[in-house]
């Protein structure tokens, strides 16, 4: 959970301060987070470097310059794991941005788990 900390803190931090690009280091992680991030549309693009250790990210603006994300919030750390069954997942969704959650079949979004009627632990939201 550790990972998801610095993901999202180290997109914040892009973010605000208006970069084009934000470096990761490439693990599967890293990868299948910044990928539902891509599909998502929150970002323009995911390049792996040439050495391939690392991941470029394309941080995506709209046509003011303002970020089409505005916040991303951590909810399970370390210490404590919020986990949503499907029904709770069921009622939380109504309109409250997108989820990221890990599950038995690997991360996926709160439409994903809808649509194949899975819950797991929720690790973050973005809006």
């Amino acid at each position: 959970m550790n990972s998801v900390y610095n993901l999202t803190s180290q997109l914040k931090n892009g973010i605000k301060s208006n970069q084009k690009f934000v470096y990761f280091p490439k693990t599967s992680f890293t990868f299948c987070f910044l990928k539902i991030l891509f599909l998502e549309g929150f970002v323009s693009g995911v390049v792996e470097n040439l050495s391939g250790k690392k991941l470029k990210v394309s941080l995506k603006y709209n046509s003011r310059g303002t970020p089409v994300f505005k916040e991303i919030k951590n909810f399970s750390i370390p210490s404590k794991n919020y986990y949503l069954s499907y029904s709770q997942l069921a009622k939380l969704s109504d309109g409250f941005g997108t989820f990221i959650i890990s599950t038995n079949e690997g991360l996926l979004t709160n439409q994903h788990c809808l649509k194949r009627k899975l819950g797991g632990t929720l690790l973050c939201s973005i809006f």
